[in-house]
This record gives C-alpha cells, structure tokens and sequence, in this order.
C-alpha cells in the first residue's frame, strides 16, 4: 500500500482558529483524481452557505485520507475471525475500539492519530462527525441514525480535551438521498449555533420517578400550578400489554414527574398499594381533565384515546400537538419524538440510554 498510499492521500484543509471542524469518513473518486477535499461537491457547500458557514473557514478533513476500494470501509478493518487469528499469530493488539466494521488495521491507526493531531492543533468549539466511521473514531458509536443532530462529547483519548461532536450523514448519503439534505441542513444550523463557544450547555433537570402520594401534590402545588399558556403543561403515556404503564408529565424545561402503574422488574405488578392506586389515578384524572391547564403532547390523537378508552380519562383544555405543529412546519421532514429531538434540542438518543441501563443491570 506504501507509494499508493502516499500518492493518494487527500490532504486536510486545515484553518488556524476555525471554530467548525468537519470530519468525513473518506475521501471520494472526484477529491482522490483532484487532490483536494470537498472538491466538486457543491451540496455541502451550499448546505454551509445556507447554515451561515463559510467553508473556507472550517477545518475539513477525513478520518482516513485514503478512499477504500469500491467505497467499502470494510477494507479498513478486519472481521472478528482475521482478528483473533491475527492475534494469536503477532504480538500486536488493536488500541482503538472495535465498531461494526471490526477492528482497526494496524497500518490505518496513522490516520486516526493524524486525525487527533489536527483537531488538537486547531481546537474547534464544534466537530460535525459526517458518517458512521467518523463518529465511531471520535466518540466510540457508529450507527448515524441514531445518534444523528445529537451534541455527543468526544471519548477518546488521544484528544487533548472533551470536544463537542454533532453526527451528521455522510455527503455520500445526502446525493443519494435527496431528504437527507433538510436533516444536514438543520444540523449544520445547530453547529453554527454552537461554534460561538466550547462547553457543552447541559440543562440540570430535577426528575421524580419514584413518587409517593404526597409527592403528586407537592409537585402539583410547586410546579404545575404554575403553568399556563406560555409554559404548558407536556405529558406524555407509555403502554405496554393493553395497560398504561407511566403517565410523564413536565411542567417547565427543568421539572418533570413520572406517575408509574406497571413495574416492569422483576415482574409486572402494581407500582401502588391497593389503596393508593385510585388515589393515584384521581390525581391523574383531576389534571388532564382540568380545562384551565393548558396542555402539549406529542401525537396527543393517540394518548388522548387511549386515556379515554383505557383509563376513562376525557383529556379536556387547549392541548398544543408538537409532532403536527412540525409536521405543518416541515412537512418534508420525519415528525417523530426523536427526530424531533434531534432538530429541536441538545439531547442525546434517551432510547439507547434505557437499552444500556437494563444491560448494566443485567450484568450485575
């Protein structure tokens, strides 16, 4: 791979004091016959254009400078079995973690820790992981769909600090597949956002999940009673086997109470004693049903006829609809609570995150 490799590399475009660092996974055939990155590729540009970002002024470059053969990133990792074949025949271990792909040749480490060295010489507020492979050499996951117009920080070591890292899909992705680009485009927006300083600006949230009776009506009192029609009132069911699990309800950014029913470990059954359970369903119901309380819900057709049919609860007031009210904004885009998330909010995927506590607990 020597001389090939070293005549075709794509170099980086590097920018002293650039706030935005853009992190593709590799290069394509047009940068690799022109020697030069994004070269051709007018839709990123224009995206940047868009967003208010300049270019010129961004730090863009590969997580490997080599463009693999038939576009397959598999070429630059091998399979579990090569692996610990590998292994058992050299001395030699992979440093990085393992992905989808597999593990890490050893002769592409240089890229990653040329990677590194550039991001640690131009220190960006913001880094735009664009693909699956650039998101894995920065944060350790790989899977864009998930984690995609989330600010994740950076993992791994070899980075002087904790960098703020925001997915984004490949430019490959974005000129097969024309939606994607409104997806870009709202995730460049929020880089461009977030370029004006370095820290993650995480929100301090107080949540009460194990509630006793007199915790609904302290809540109630301190925190709902407040709400009215510039602060709504959000709620939002789970169900499960023909029952409503939970009912969530938060009142403001900071503030948000679950009203459990079913417990899920170690085998379903009441959350309340028999003679706290109405007590429990009143609360609920004097609530939703108080038409004062202006309220907002995400696909509210749904939770409203369950409560109904269910629970025999009449949701009555104002409910505001967040998944319509998108869906009238951006009628090209998903509309779903996590899509919704991802354009809206700084949150990370919160599926992944009950995934990983009920394995964490598994193990123990």
């Amino acid at each position: 791979m020597g001389e090939y490799a070293v005549k075709n590399r794509v170099p980086s475009q590097l920018k002293e004091g650039a706030q935005i660092a853009i992190v593709m996974d590799y290069p394509n055939a047009n940068e690799v016959r022109l020697n030069k990155i994004l070269a051709g590729d007018y839709i990123i540009s224009k995206i940047c254009r868009m967003a208010g970002i300049q270019v010129e002024d961004c730090m863009l470059t590969h997580t490997f400078q080599l463009k693999p053969a038939q576009d397959n990133p598999q070429n630059f990792f091998h399979r579990r079995s090569e692996y610990k074949a590998l292994c058992k025949e050299s001395k030699w271990r992979s440093s990085y973690p393992n992905t989808t792909l597999g593990y890490l040749k050893q002769e592409m480490e240089q890229d990653l820790q040329r990677l590194y060295n550039e991001l640690n010489e131009t220190n960006p507020n913001v880094i735009i992981a664009m693909g699956g492979v650039s998101l894995w050499a920065l944060t350790g996951f790989d899977k864009v769909k998930t984690y995609r117009g989330a600010i994740i920080p950076s993992s791994s070591p070899h980075l002087k600090r904790e960098f703020k890292v925001i997915t984004s899909y490949p430019p490959s992705s974005v000129l097969k597949n024309y939606d994607f680009r409104a997806h870009v485009f709202s995730d460049f927006k929020k880089a461009k956002r977030e370029s004006t300083f370095k820290d993650i600006n995480y929100i301090e949230r107080e949540l009460w999940i194990e509630p006793t009776i007199d915790d609904l009506y302290t809540f109630k009192r301190e925190y709902i009673d407040q709400c009215g029609e510039l602060n709504p009132l959000s709620f939002d069911i789970e169900t499960a086997e023909g029952q409503t699990r939970c009912i969530g309800f938060a009142p403001s950014l900071k503030h948000a109470i679950v009203v459990p029913f079913w417990m899920p470990n170690p085998h379903f059954k009441n959350y309340w004693s028999r003679e706290d359970e109405p007590k429990a369903w009143a609360w609920v119901k004097d609530l939703l049903e108080d038409e004062r309380t202006v309220k907002v819900a995400q696909n509210q057709t749904y939770d409203v006829s369950w409560l109904s049919f269910k629970n025999n609860i009449k949701v009555k007031g104002l409910i505001h609809d967040t998944m319509h009210a998108h869906h009238s904004l951006q009628p090209e885009m998903e509309k779903g609570l996590a899509f919704l998330g991802s354009i809206y909010t700084n949150e990370g995927a919160w599926k992944t995150l009950a995934k990983f506590s009920k394995s964490t607990k598994a193990d123990e």
